[in-house]
């Protein structure tokens, strides 16, 4: 048995330690043993061998079938360190891969991608054989990390978040779009991400709207935003659309819950996401508030009629109340209604995301919010004081 002179140690070459090294580095069993077995083939004649050599040999076993793995200091010999915890302000607590991957998809990097810088991060801090890690030294990990793995867009982002979380004032993101495009799957998701604790629907103010005010006196909240024109009989005015009319009179009246929803959460300091059709720019003001919190809209848009159908046939197979057929006969209405929601967002400068057309709409959504952060002045001055290299104000 060969064995591993390692200064004054000398430690028996056993594969088992080198198998247990190589697994809690990601590889599976199976190619943890294949690799433990050549390098024990490598050493079947040697009796001793000093800690470079045997680094050596295993880096190059590695390499030759797994160059693209993280390897790490490869001193398989040393006990890592059984767990690492994490120093905070509010106190301690063990490391978690998972916790930290989820803050890094706040750079706009996918659930699958975050996880893998995270776990580069934790493979790193195990090499170190680091017991203890400060929040903020472990923050600039993840920012050294995305910059190497994905570029320094992806780390500017995470670090924007990073920075609002030292800011006291809520964030508040508005979520347009035309029925069926994605708008309440987005919201959940993008308040998973983000950590924001409120989502409110529009449709959620109108059924509450509809509970207190009758069909006889307001007519335009008891039917869908695109047969408006139908139910309260709007002719071709002014050159504008029946269907378009229609669904901007259902906007006007729902901008005063939309309006209210708004200053309960300015005035809570308590950041919401709120979507819907109904987030017309134009039909509730946004102005009072621009001091007191962010605010960050984007809206929802498909380009193809056919992802319309599709979207609408996969919409009921999971809520079955909801037949394809209600929304593919007025799939003419629904299109027109999102063609007049995009020409206000062009004209209000909102972004607007086309699900089909990126990898993860989270994660577009995740890049837009971050970039308008960007733009806040507060931000901006954190991130980039007078006279400074950028970097934080302090830890959070």
């Amino acid at each position: 048995m060969a064995t591993i002179v390692d200064g004054k140690k000398r430690i028996p070459f056993m594969r088992g330690m080198l198998v247990s090294h190589l697994i809690q580095r990601g590889f599976d069993h199976q190619d943890a043993y294949e690799i433990a077995d050549a390098v024990r083939g490598a050493l079947s004649k040697r009796k001793e061998l000093p800690k470079k050599e045997i680094v050596g040999i295993v880096g190059e076993i590695l390499e030759a079938g797994y160059g693209d793995h993280q390897l790490g200091d490869l001193l398989f010999w040393e006990q890592a360190p059984r767990s690492v915890t994490v120093d905070r302000k509010s106190g301690t607590r063990p490391f978690s891969k998972e916790l930290l991957s989820h803050s890094i998809q706040a750079s706009g990097l996918p659930p699958d991608r975050s996880y893998l810088v995270a776990k580069e991060i934790e493979t790193r801090l195990i090499d170190e054989r680091r017991e203890l890690v400060s929040h903020q030294e472990l923050e600039e990990m993840a920012i050294r990390t995305l910059a190497e793995r994905h570029g320094q867009t992806y780390a500017d982002r995470y670090l924007v978040w990073r920075t609002w979380a030292d800011l006291e004032k809520p964030l508040i993101i508005l979520i347009g779009g035309a029925s069926g495009v994605g708008k309440t799957s987005l919201a959940v998701s993008l308040a998973n991400v983000l950590d924001i604790p409120s989502v409110v629907a529009t449709d959620d103010i109108r059924q509450i709207m509809r509970l207190t005010l009758a069909r006889e006196f307001m007519p335009a909240i008891h039917t869908s935003s695109y047969m408006v024109w139908s139910e309260v009989g709007i002719d071709d005015n002014a050159g504008i659309d029946p269907v378009i009319a229609g669904f901007r009179e259902q906007s006007k009246v729902l901008a005063v819950g939309i309006q209210a929803i708004l200053s309960r959460h300015v005035e809570e300091n308590a950041s919401v996401i709120i979507d819907g059709v109904h987030l017309l720019p134009g039909f509730y003001d946004l102005t009072p508030y621009r001091e007191q919190a962010f605010i960050t809209p984007v809206c929802l848009a498909l380009a193809d009629r056919d992802a319309y159908e599709e979207r609408f046939a996969r919409r009921a197979a999971e809520a079955p109340a909801r037949t394809v057929h209600q929304y593919v006969s007025h799939l003419d209405e629904i299109l027109k209604v999102q063609s007049d929601i995009v020409d206000w967002c062009a004209n209000e400068d909102i972004p607007v995301i086309d699900p089909d057309s990126v990898e993860d709409v989270t994660s577009a959504a995740v890049m837009v919010v971050m970039e308008q952060l960007q733009e806040q002045e507060e931000v901006r001055k954190i991130l980039a004081p007078p006279g400074k290299k950028k970097g934080r104000k302090k830890g959070s």
